[in-house]
């Protein structure tokens, strides 16, 4: 992700994506109802509106999605830029944030095999790319894409998975559509929204969810090493309308593969209803020790955010507030001394049905970025400053349907 800076993760890759290096096994234990196996033949959240179910009984589905914005910023920086920051990342500019179009076939009485693909493209997309790689600039235009083979084991049913599969860590998706609010949080923005990996899926029932898998890597679309990272997560639904979820990542992200310099990120999550009120709670930690700068010192970043959210049943207005922190204080992942806070309320319009999911957003959003060099651009210039305020209005639009 490109933050106005050459690198992302405190690193120079020294190479873009070797397809050989994509790891042959994934190992995932899922246990209960909320398993990942349980969902619509894949590895994202599940449906959660008319929209997004569509007709279970066909085989073959399609959809299509786009994402446009315009963000009013009070600094005005001449470059258009919202520093340190990977979606949404275009000012004082109509922006074409996300677009794209996928396929889906379903398993079915005649055939084990499902398979997700898809194309993207905005201007979140092309802060995918951390090199300029032609390889890179082309496999940043995929969205998840992976193939799923589903076989009966012990009474349950394992599924296989391999491809391009959602990253585990982060509560927003790379698609604000089925966020609470627009625009995503820092610490999120700075974990991966994609992965390489090849997964095992086996559901066992009962209330806790546990998984561990194999990827090529934080950052997807470059190799700093060919020894893949690993993942795990955990995830407990405590009743009806909670839930609790731990997730960890553990692999090599520079040339110095020793375990003494492998990066380790562990996030919890949980949410809670009651009535019409929704409140989530997102927190994670982050180190590693950096084999090429003098004494090896340990870098560390930290996130933590909180939504409320008021969406009053048969309404489609909702609205919600989210404060947020973030600590990347030795620039390990935004290449940026600095520690950033920011408020953000929001406003959601949106209408739904069967196949089209329609929402009108408006935002205001407090940012403040302090330390050695923090601070957002500002002015024809584009000084550093410490603080920013802005106004956002965007549409998302999402179409699914199967086809005949």
């Amino acid at each position: 992700m490109d933050f106005s800076s050459p690198s992302f993760g405190g690193a120079r890759w020294r190479s873009a994506l070797d397809l050989r290096q994509v790891p042959t096994l994934v190992l995932a234990l899922a246990l209960g109802p909320m398993s990942l196996a349980a969902q619509e033949e894949g590895l994202e959240r599940p449906a959660t509106t008319a929209a997004e179910a569509g007709d279970t009984l066909r085989r073959f589905g399609g959809g299509a999605y786009l994402d446009v914005a315009y963000a009013v910023s009070d600094n005005e920086p001449g470059n258009h830029a919202w520093r340190s920051k990977a979606t949404t990342p275009l000012l004082d500019r109509l922006a074409l944030n996300n677009a794209g179009v996928a396929i889906k076939k379903r398993r079915s009485p005649g055939s084990r095999w499902g398979f997700t693909a898809g194309v993207q493209f905005g201007q979140d997309v092309d802060n995918l790319a951390t090199t300029n790689s032609e390889l890179a600039d082309v496999l940043k235009h995929l969205y998840y894409s992976y193939a799923t083979y589903r076989t009966p084991v012990g009474g349950q049913e394992l599924v296989l998975a391999g491809g391009l599969l959602p990253g585990h860590l982060g509560y927003e998706s790379f698609h604000a559509v089925d966020n609470p609010t627009y625009t995503r949080i820092y610490g999120v923005d700075n974990v991966p929204y994609f992965q390489w990996g090849l997964a095992a899926l086996y559901p066992t029932g009962g209330a806790v969810t546990a998984g561990l898998m194999v990827v090529t890597g934080w950052d997807y679309l470059t190799t700093p090493n060919s020894v893949p990272s690993y993942g795990a997560r955990v995830h407990w639904d405590v009743s009806d309308r909670a839930w609790l979820r731990g997730n960890v990542f553990y692999g090599p992200e520079q040339e110095q593969t020793s375990l003494d310099f492998w990066r380790l990120a562990v996030e919890g999550m949980g949410e809670f209803q009651l009535g019409d009120f929704t409140l989530v709670g997102n927190a994670g930690w982050g180190r590693e020790k950096q084999a090429t700068v003098m004494g090896n010192p340990d870098y560390q970043w930290s996130w933590g955010a909180l939504w409320l959210n008021w969406s009053p049943e048969d309404s489609p207005w909702s609205v919600g507030l989210r404060p947020e922190v973030f600590r990347d204080e030795d620039g390990l992942l935004t290449s940026s001394r600095q520690s950033m806070t920011a408020v953000t309320a929001a406003v959601r319009y949106q209408l739904a049905s069967q196949h089209h999911l329609l929402q009108l957003r408006a935002e205001y959003r407090f940012d403040r970025s302090t330390g050695p060099d923090g601070g957002f651009f500002k002015g024809p210039n584009n000084i550093l400053v410490p603080e920013q305020q802005l106004f956002m209005v965007a549409v998302n639009y999402k179409f699914n349907t199967p086809a005949r």
